[in-house]
This record gives C-alpha cells, sequence and structure tokens, in this order.
C-alpha cells in the first residue's frame, strides 16, 4: 500500500499540480506593481490616400505575470472623432471596458485607418493613441499614419486636352481613358496609381514628360513596403489601334499585369504608335510590352522581371530599339520561352494566322535571362521583312547572331551587371558591353550620364563609381 500511495505522489509531482501550487490564470490581480507589455510602442502606417482604407496592424498586449489583468478601459484618444478603428476579440469599435488577459496570455488588437481629405498637396501626419488603463495605471501606444490627398478617376474619359501635374497623385479606379482626338500631358513628377485590375486606355494621345530628376511614375495603389515589388497588382496601360503621337520619356511603371499594350484593328492592320525613352518597365505577371502590330521606337529603355516576354512585338508592326537593355535574371516567375519575341503573323486558336509586314532594327543592346535562348524571331508567315539585328549581346547558343554581327553566350551573368539580385542592371568595369557599341544619336543614357567616345552596350553607360 505504501508503494501504491508512493507512486502517486510521485505521479502528482510529476504533474505540476501539487497542493495548489499551480498559478490561477485566472484570478484577477489588482497589484499595482503588476506590468503589461507591448509588441511596439507605435503603430505606423506608410503614406495611404485619402478616403482609402488601410491595411490592417497588429498590436499584441502581453501579459507575462501568473495571475490575469483586467484592462478596465482601452479606447482611442480621441474618441469616435479619430479615422483609426479598432477590433477587440472580434468586435470592432473606438472603446472597450473590462478586457480580461489571463496570466501568460496576451491580448491581439487590429488596427485600421481611414484618413479624411486634407485638402493638401502635400502628405500630412495623421496622429492619435490607444490609451490603455489597468490597475491605477495609464498607458498608451502611439498611432502615426501619414494622408496624401488625391485625384480620383472612376471609369471616366479625361477631359481632352488636359495636364496632369505633380501637385497630388492620380488614383485610377476600374478604368480611365483618354478619347480620340484628345491628349493627355503628364508632366514631371507626377505620380498616377492604377487600382487592383484597372485598366488605363489611350485611344487619343498621351505624352508622359518626365525628367532625370524627376521621373513619373506608374504603379499600384498600395503603398505599403511589401507591395513595392509586386507584380499584378493593376491591368494595364492600352493603346487603341490608330492611337498616335504617344511619348513616354523618364517614367518608371511597376506592379502591373502588362505594362503597356499596343493593339491592333484586324481589318485593316492598323495598330498604335510610341515613342519611349529613358524608362523602366518592371515586375510585371505577363509582359513588359505587349505589341500587337504596334509601331515602336525606343531607346534607353530597360525592361526587367517579368512573367512572360519583357517585350513582345507580333503580328509585324514596326520596331525600333536601341541602346535598351532586357533582363529576366533574376526572375520569381517560372517560365518557359524567350524575354523578346517578335513574328510576322499572330495565330489563333483555331488555327488560323492573320500575317503583316515586319520592321526591326535592335542595336546596341542586352537581351538577356535564364533561358537558353532569349531571343526568337519568328518569321514563318510569307510578308516583307526587313529585320537587321547587330551589336548586341545576347543570350543564345545560335551561332547566326554571331553571323548577324552580336556577341552571345550561355555564361551566367555574361553581361556582367552591376547587381542583378537587386535588379541592378548598370554594367562592370569588366563588361563584355564596356566600349562596344556604335556611335548614335543617343548622347546620354538612363540616368543622363554623357555618353562618351566610345559608348557601351545597354541603357546605361558604365560610371566609374555606381552608387
Amino acid at each position: 500500500m505504501k508503494a501504491i500511495k508512493h507512486l502517486i505522489l510521485l505521479l502528482v509531482l510529476s504533474s505540476g499540480v501539487f497542493l495548489g501550487c499551480q498559478p490561477n490564470v485566472e484570478e484577477i490581480s489588482t497589484d499595482t506593481s503588476l506590468q503589461l507589455s507591448y509588441s511596439t510602442d507605435t503603430v505606423t502606417f506608410d503614406t495611404l490616400f485619402s478616403s482609402l482604407g488601410s491595411i490592417t496592424k497588429r498590436l499584441q498586449i502581453y501579459n507575462t505575470h501568473d495571475e490575469a489583468i483586467n484592462i478596465t478601459q482601452l479606447s482611442l484618444g480621441t474618441g469616435d472623432q479619430s479615422p483609426y478603428n479598432l477590433t477587440v476579440n472580434g468586435f470592432e469599435g473606438n472603446s472597450f471596458e473590462n478586457e480580461v488577459i489571463f496570466g501568460k496570455d496576451s491580448l491581439l488588437i487590429l488596427v485600421e485607418v481611414i484618413i479624411d481629405p486634407n485638402n493638401q498637396d502635400l502628405p500630412f501626419l495623421v496622429k492619435d493613441d490607444i490609451q490603455i488603463e489597468y490597475n491605477t495605471k495609464k498607458e498608451n501606444v502611439n498611432l502615426v499614419a501619414w494622408g496624401q490627398d488625391a485625384i480620383f478617376i472612376n471609369n471616366e474619359a479625361i477631359t481632352c486636352n488636359t495636364t496632369w501635374t505633380k501637385d497630388r497623385p492620380y488614383i485610377i479606379y476600374d478604368s480611365a481613358w483618354v478619347d480620340t482626338g484628345c491628349k493627355l500631358t503628364v508632366e514631371a513628377g507626377a505620380k498616377i496609381y492604377i487600382d487592383n485590375g484597372a485598366i488605363f486606355t489611350i485611344a487619343g494621345s498621351l505624352d508622359i514628360q518626365g525628367t532625370t530628376e524627376d521621373k513619373v511614375l506608374i504603379a499600384n495603389t498600395r503603398l505599403d513596403a511589401k507591395y513595392d515589388e509586386a507584380p499584378g497588382q493593376w491591368g494595364s496601360i492600352l493603346f487603341y489601334p490608330g492611337s498616335i503621337d504617344n511619348s513616354i520619356d523618364h517614367a518608371i511603371i511597376k506592379n502591373g499585369t502588362t505594362g503597356l499594350t499596343l493593339s491592333t484593328n484586324l481589318v485593316n492592320g492598323e495598330g498604335a504608335e510610341l515613342l519611349i525613352s529613358n524608362t523602366s518597365i518592371h515586375f510585371m505577371s505577363s509582359s513588359g510590352i505587349a505589341a500587337y502590330t504596334g509601331q515602336i521606337t525606343a531607346f534607353n529603355l530597360e525592361v526587367f522581371s517579368c512573367k512572360d516576354q519583357l517585350v513582345a512585338g507580333l503580328g509585324g508592326g514596326s520596331y525600333v530599339f536601341n541602346h535598351c537593355t532586357f533582363s529576366n535574371d533574376p526572375n520569381d516567375f517560372t517560365r518557359e520561352g524567350p524575354s523578346v519575341i517578335f513574328t510576322n503573323a499572330l495565330e489563333f486558336n483555331d488555327g488560323s494566322t492573320y500575317p503583316n509586314d515586319l520592321t526591326l532594327s535592335l542595336t546596341n543592346s542586352i537581351v538577356w535571362g535564364r533561358e537558353d535562348e532569349e531571343l526568337t524571331l519568328d518569321l514563318s508567315a510569307n510578308t516583307a521583312l526587313n529585320v537587321q539585328v547587330q551589336n548586341n549581346i545576347i543570350r543564345s547558343s545560335d551561332d547566326t547572331w554571331i553571323d548577324l554581327g552580336n556577341d552571345i553566350s550561355q555564361e551566367n551573368n555574361y553581361p556582367k551587371f552591376y547587381k542583378p539580385a537587386l535588379f541592378n542592371y548598370q554594367i562592370d568595369s569588366l563588361s563584355p558591353a564596356r566600349e562596344a557599341a556604335t556611335a548614335s544619336s543617343i548622347t546620354h543614357d538612363l540616368l543622363g550620364t554623357l555618353r562618351d567616345a566610345k559608348p557601351d552596350i545597354g541603357a546605361y553607360e558604365r560610371k566609374d563609381s555606381i552608387p
């Protein structure tokens, strides 16, 4: 019998419950020496557009003690006038009472904010705090957000011959379009944010006038850090057939599905016309540029990190590319096929084709990526061709490119980009692109650096020091 009693005693001791030694985590203590702790002392939101809801931020309140603590009052400092909103235990509001945190437990608070317009061009600070009262203590956690008034365009036409300035950002919801015969001018430093899935259609003309110091930004509406490199956040800038006199200079276009789409009229073969220069297009869930029987002239153009093609000129058209850098390395997407492709026919699911004449000039450019063949010309249709591809660095093993006067390789990072892992496609001092370009009228590079008497291949002229 004694052995059995000793065994029971050992089992009880090992379980940690004996003679009331287990702490009562539900027993509320009023001990003023007990202290709660917080996951942060300030909940901070990135810049938010007025009238738009924010992402949800989390605040955790920890009770590290054995006994429970009752938060008698938890509220926003400015009460029902606050732009912030709290969710505690599944309930939304600006004030809560008697929220008990058991011993060794925590309380999760969800915080959101909607900022009212403030009729200001510059971003403005929006502050409040969460006030916590317990056991005679009064503590607070700061709430900080930057608000930005914006001009909202929701499923509407842009007034003819309008100019967008850099004073306030423009936000496109659902769709916006420039009608035939109308022109939209975008001044240097302007910011255009396109919402999820929205399309910006140009039937008339678009003239983007950025500068080296003040580029035009076209991006997604989410400004928090994790959406800085987030493909597929908006649709495309779509140029209708017959859209002419389009110019994009010194712009950054990122985080869409297809950056630029030039559509075609299959009845008469009419496409769209675009001059693009000193511009970077990147982080697209489909293509950087998709042109159907388009007319594109481009120089100092950089396109990188797209799921399908960086540039696709399909169904013929006229294309001139000089001093461009196209790279799909690194690339977080799983993909097959070349990054740059040109064809002289459109092929449809029923097997039919739509052929058209193709004119292509690709010079002084880098075409690179992880596939063995990153440049393809599909010229199977019987059409007029005027194709000149020379003095480029191409990821390929096809000696035909050498015969045409190009440099090819399968060597990893053969162009010797400076920091491709960080999407910096300036060239290293030992790059084969150094002093290998033919002379042209493109006197400055993508960053505004003057090209010397022996210019470099690609969008960048090598500098002795790279930031």
